[in-house]
């Protein structure tokens, strides 16, 4: 791990200071602000729009603080999902294209360390954002709708975040594996097809990360959640990813 604490200090910078700031944090704070805001406008919109159609009428559930958290999880299982596994398919392969992994690698710091901090650093990044809009959603929805179920809400992220690592530890190891950053993409949707899957059946959502969304879904709705497991089997299945992708890298020409 020689050069860990260096590189990972640059990569945060770099993050801080260029365009990588924008990109992900982006969308989930898009999520956590506009899902009370859609919530709490949803009634007018509806109104509106039967008042335009005639014999046209739709009707729909009053907001609650519950509805507008519960469309906040949504978003964050599928659209920042969707984005991150678009925004870090090249979290290694395009280092490596450009070069800058050459350059980087030049200098004392091992490949392990190079891995481990580009995964370090992002996984920073995402644990931050989700603090701060998971507040923000927390804060809108209180003015908006009222508190509602706000701890069960964190809870919930919680178990989202787990998940978010899952994702992120599988597209450190498509990227080291992969060459191309849209080839690294495609197969992690594949796998993001693959964990949606499995959350359907009861066997597979009570053993695997599959399970993390539905577990989370519980926790909001303040449900028993069967929550153990997936947490268990998703830091279990991040360690293998990653030890995965330091291996090959480790053995990929730069």
């Amino acid at each position: 791990m020689r050069g860990f604490g260096a590189f990972l200090g640059k990569e945060l910078r770099e993050t801080v200071h260029t365009w990588r700031i924008w990109v992900l944090p982006a969308f989930i704070l898009f999520a956590a602000l506009s899902s009370p805001l859609i919530t709490f406008l949803m009634p007018t919109l509806v109104d509106r729009l039967g008042g335009l159609q005639q014999g046209f009428a739709i009707s729909v559930a009053d907001p609650t603080a519950s509805a507008a958290y519960a469309e906040y999880l949504g978003n964050l299982g599928e659209l920042v999902m969707f984005a991150l596994v678009i925004a870090y398919g090249g979290i290694v392969s395009s280092e490596v294209r450009s070069g800058t992994a050459a350059l980087a690698l030049a200098k004392p710091l091992s490949r392990g360390a190079f891995v481990l901090a580009k995964w370090l650093s992002q996984l920073l990044v995402i644990a931050v954002a989700a603090v701060i809009a998971t507040a923000a959603c927390i804060a809108l929805t209180a003015v908006l709708l009222g508190v509602g179920p706000a701890p069960e809400t964190v809870a919930a992220v919680a178990l989202w975040f787990v998940y978010a690592i899952v994702i992120l530890s599988a597209m450190v190891l498509l990227s080291a594996v992969l060459p191309a950053p849209a080839a690294a993409a495609g197969a992690g949707i594949g796998v993001y097809a693959s964990f949606a899957v499995l959350a359907q059946f009861e066997a597979t959502s009570r053993i695997t990360p599959a399970g993390l969304m539905p577990a989370a879904q519980a926790v909001l709705n303040g449900e028993p959640a069967h929550w153990q497991a997936p947490v268990a089997t998703g830091i279990a299945v991040s360690a293998a990813c990653l030890a995965a992708a330091v291996w090959r890298f480790s053995r990929r020409e730069i």
